[in-house]
This record gives structure tokens, C-alpha cells and sequence, in this order.
């Protein structure tokens, strides 16, 4: 094994070989600030399998537990997996004990188990997070399960690092009401109520539903119900987006990068159909709309049929997209599977894709795509995460 004068660059080579032992020894020079160490994380290559969920919300409604059923789970249906638990510094050490390692009592030769202290980073994680996370998907984890506590309003850092985020709460926390309020229930992409086995569950669930359009799920960890709907709704989730873009972006002072140029105009609504030319008979008996122009986009899998009033110039686009899935295994195929016909994206116009794109990333927002694709018409597009636009997927398209 090569001498840590490299930044454990030696130890990093060793993980595709899936030696647990040099995993941690990975992970424990990115945590003790080794020189190079966490530039060298991050050069890493990410999977194309490996895929995070994030779990979190306030203490006491028991993550840790929800966790090891949910790790358990997934190991059970044959996936490599690995918990990152961020718990908050101890005020005597400075460090953390991770408790779902002690309680977890599935197969632990299949789950690789990892705590860190938060260490006063941003939102209660810590700076090597994301460095770490790209250890354990180089080391062979295809569900990474990253735990860690909500610590206030709009707390939805640990979502941005995730594929999937799930804001877990319980009752006696306070109604759903109050609980939207925080911000992380409205930029999880699941919401669950766990400790069902206490009166009130269901009821706080309704609430939730009522106040929002995502999936809410009620489980016990204590007694296992409940977690394997979650894990198949989370499986069947994460097969129907494409994976977060995790090009590794340069380091640097967020506060210094050049802010995004504002949007241009708005440029269309879309929405997905299962029938592009009935629903244009739709708006047009309506409204009048006429299409403008139709397009078939393989590299997304749909037909796009662009739709504006009479009269109005737009010769590259309208008031609305219908998205018509042309395969089965669309996005926007899947996305009506599981949601129906409806409302499935907002775009706006940016004069500078690249560089807005750039500068959304420098400040952590959270996007689908870190550099641009040929949409509709050959134009260059991108999407950000509805977890950092307000629970809408939200496209840019080049002006």
C-alpha cells in the first residue's frame, strides 16, 4: 500500500477492489485534513450505479432506526449499500457515535456502516460530505444512505447532495402545518411519518397529503411496517430520473463566482400527456391555441408539440409543451405512470446557459443536468432539481 505522502491517492486506487479496510482508512485521511486527500476524493470517478438517498429531519423521531430497516432492505434486494450517518459534534470530543451501527441487526457484512461529526459545516454537515460520499460510491456502494439531523428552516443541503431526499418527522413534533413551515418538507421528494405505532400517525399524514403533491409515507421502524412500500417507492423513484450530475465542479469561494445573468422570459409550460395531438384538440376547443410546431426528441423519448395563441409570433416555441412519450421507458412515460396527465416542467429563456448553469452550481443549487443537452428543436437545454426550485422542475433553455 502506498505512504500517505500522496494523499492516500494509493489507498483511493484500492477501492474498486472493494477492501472495506482501505475505504476507511480512505475516508479517515479526507476527515483528518490530509494534504490532497480530499482533492483526490473528489477526482474520483462516481459510478454510474451508485445513487444517494438522503434522510433527515429533527431528532427524536427516529432516522437512525428507519435507516437500518431501510438498509437492510435494500440489501436484502441483492444492492451493495452504505450509510454515512452526520450526527452533531459531541461538546467534549468533537466527534460522533454512530448508534445505527450498535442497534443495526441485519447482515452487517452487507452494509458498510460510516459516522462523522458535523463539525459546525453548513446546515449540520460537514465540509467532507461530499468527498466522502464519493469514497463509499468508489468503493462499491450503489445506494449510499446518508443520514442527518434538520437543524432549521429551508435546511435542505443534505437533499441537494442526494438523488433522493426523504425529510422523515413524527407526531408530537408539532402538526404538519407547523412542520411545512421548516422548508425541508417542502423540497423533500418524500415525506415520512414515522413511529405509526402512536396514535396520530394517519392523521398527520393526511395533513401532509393535503398540503402537498409528493409522496407521504407512514412507517414504524420499531416495527418494521411500512419500509418496504418506502424502499419501492424509492427504487421505483430513482429509476424514473436520471442520475444527479456529479461532474466534479472547482473548488472555490461561492461568494466570489459570478452570479446567474436573470432569465430572459418565460418560454413554455410543459405538460405531460399520454395523447400529443388529442390534447392539442384540447387547448385548441379551450382556449384556441394553434400548435407552432412539433419536434421528436430521442435522447428524452418524447414527441413535443408547442402550442400558442392566435396571433402570437413563436416560431421556436409557446405557451405550452405537451410532452408524449414516444418509448416505455421515457421519463415523462414514467412520470405519468406514477402521477397522471398534468403539469410536469416550467422553462425560461437564460441568455448564457453555460455560465448560469456554472454559477447555480457554485452556490450549491441543486441540478439535474451540470451541462446542457439538445432539447426540442436542437436547442440547448438543462433542468434543476425541483429540490432547489421550490418543488418545481424547473428547465432552462438557451436564448
Amino acid at each position: 500500500m502506498d505512504s500517505d505522502a500522496d494523499g492516500g491517492s494509493g489507498v483511493f486506487r484500492e477501492l474498486a477492489a472493494g477492501d472495506r479496510r482501505a475505504l476507511g482508512r480512505a475516508i479517515t485521511l479526507v476527515e483528518g485534513g490530509t494534504a490532497g486527500a480530499r482533492e483526490a476524493a473528489l477526482a474520483l470517478d462516481w459510478p454510474p450505479r451508485a445513487r444517494v438517498i438522503a434522510l433527515t429531519g429533527p431528532p427524536g423521531v427516529g432516522k437512525s432506526e428507519l435507516v437500518n430497516r431501510l438498509a437492510a432492505s435494500l440489501a436484502e434486494a441483492g444492492l451493495r449499500v452504505a450509510v454515512l450517518a452526520v450526527d452533531p459534534s459531541s461538546p467534549r470530543t468533537g466527534g460522533a457515535l454512530l448508534g445505527d451501527r450498535v442497534r443495526f441487526t441485519g447482515d452487517s457484512g452487507a452494509v458498510f456502516f460510516r459516522s462523522m461529526a458535523a463539525r459546525g459545516g453548513d446546515a449540520g454537515l460537514a465540509p467532507e460530505v461530499p468527498a466522502v460520499l464519493r469514497l463509499l460510491a468508489a468503493g462499491g456502494a450503489e445506494r449510499i444512505l446518508l443520514e442527518t439531523a434538520g437543524v432549521g428552516q429551508g435546511d435542505d443541503a443534505a437533499p441537494r447532495l442526494a438523488d433522493l431526499g426523504i425529510a422523515v418527522t413524527a407526531v408530537g413534533l408539532g402538526d404538519a402545518v407547523q412542520a411545512a413551515k421548516a422548508g425541508l418538507f417542502e423540497v423533500a421528494d418524500f415525506v415520512v411519518v414515522n413511529q405509526a405505532d402512536r396514535p396520530g400517525a394517519e392523521a398527520m399524514a393526511a395533513s401532509f397529503r393535503a398540503l402537498r403533491s409528493g409522496p407521504v409515507f407512514v412507517t414504524s421502524a420499531l416495527e418494521g411496517t411500512g419500509v418496504e412500500d418506502l424502499r419501492t417507492a424509492a427504487e421505483g423513484e430513482l429509476e424514473a430520473r436520471p442520475p444527479l450530475d456529479r461532474s466534479r465542479v472547482p473548488e472555490g469561494d461561492a461568494s466570489k463566482t459570478e452570479t446567474p445573468g436573470p432569465a430572459i422570459r418565460l418560454h413554455h409550460v410543459g405538460i405531460a400527456v399520454k395523447d400529443g395531438s388529442g390534447a392539442a384538440e384540447l387547448w385548441r376547443a379551450l382556449l384556441g391555441l394553434r400548435e407552432t410546431g412539433r419536434y421528436r426528441v430521442d435522447e428524452f423519448g418524447v414527441l413535443a408539440l408547442f402550442l400558442a395563441p392566435e396571433g402570437e409570433r413563436a416560431p421556436a416555441g409557446g405557451l405550452l409543451e405537451l410532452l408524449e412519450p414516444t418509448t416505455a421507458e421515457s421519463p415523462v412515460s414514467r412520470y405519468l405512470d406514477r402521477r397522471g396527465e398534468g403539469l410536469h416542467h416550467v422553462c425560461f429563456e437564460v441568455e448564457d446557459i453555460h455560465q448560469t448553469l456554472a454559477a447555480l452550481a457554485a452556490r450549491g443549487v441543486r441540478l439535474v443536468d451540470r451541462e446542457p443537452r439538445r432539447g426540442a428543436g436542437g436547442h440547448l437545454v438543462a433542468f434543476i432539481h425541483p429540490a432547489s426550485a421550490g418543488g418545481v422542475l424547473l428547465e432552462l433553455k438557451q436564448a
